[in-house]
């Protein structure tokens, strides 16, 4: 069963709306009644960035065709459904300027999902952990992705934001969106003494250190056992 669903229009709206969903209202005279879902323009205490309804819009609403990504060895054609999804974040996050290696593939995404989640859309939670989804994406993570301050106050992404819950993460669409602007984030994150690569930034996803370099070879030589040589 695909896992990728697409919302019916009314729980869809683009960047700058949202979506109010369908509510009882009670009157001045006491009077209960019901209010359809309807879309509103952001006002007030909505931060710009994507909602989840947004994220839906964008990439449903999408023009653009993709090819599909050749299969992850070991996995058939297991996370086809989320090819065009994985390259069509990558476009949309350049889009709005923020910058990737030269030498990323969407096919070594592809590959950490397979890494993270097996393709599984809300796999087992590791025990004290809060990753969660295709790409594993922590509370934390969506915290720095949110424009929120950490406990000393500093803010780590301040644009492309996105506000979403810890359980709308799970969404698959919602995960990628994440996982890949927290990619970007990463690589703009690497320190100056090491090279501005699609390794030493799937590197820094997990961290900067030891573990990192480990897991960033298992996603390298995947993906390398994966792609179709040209």
């Amino acid at each position: 069963m695909a896992e990728l669903k697409k919302p019916n229009p009314s729980e869809i709206c683009p960047p700058g709306y949202h979506v109010v969903r369908g509510h009882e209202r009670i009157c001045h005279s006491g009077t209960k009644t019901w209010v359809d879902a309807h879309i509103r323009k952001n006002r007030g205490k909505i931060r710009p960035g994507l909602l989840i309804e947004n994220i839906h819009y964008l990439f449903w609403n999408s023009k653009k065709k993709y090819s599909a990504l050749d299969s992850i060895s070991g996995f058939g054609d297991k996370g086809a459904e989320y090819d065009a999804a994985i390259q069509f974040w990558i476009d949309y996050w350049k889009s709005q300027g923020l910058k990737y290696p030269e030498d990323l593939d969407p096919l070594m995404i592809k590959a950490m999902i397979a890494e993270e989640s097996s393709f599984r859309a809300n796999p087992p939670l590791p025990k004290g952990s809060t990753a969660e989804g295709l790409m594993q994406v922590t509370d934390q993570s969506v915290r720095v992705l949110g424009g929120f301050p950490n406990k000393d106050g500093y803010i780590e992404c301040k644009n492309n934001l996105l506000h979403v819950t810890k359980e709308e993460k799970i969404d698959p669409m919602v995960n990628i969106a994440l996982g890949t602007r927290l990619l970007a984030h990463k690589y703009s994150q690497i320190p100056k003494n090491r090279s501005k690569d699609a390794r030493t930034m799937i590197e820094g996803y997990y961290s900067f250190g030891a573990g990192g370099k480990a897991y960033a070879e298992r996603i390298l030589s995947r993906y390398e056992k994966s792609r179709k040589k040209k």
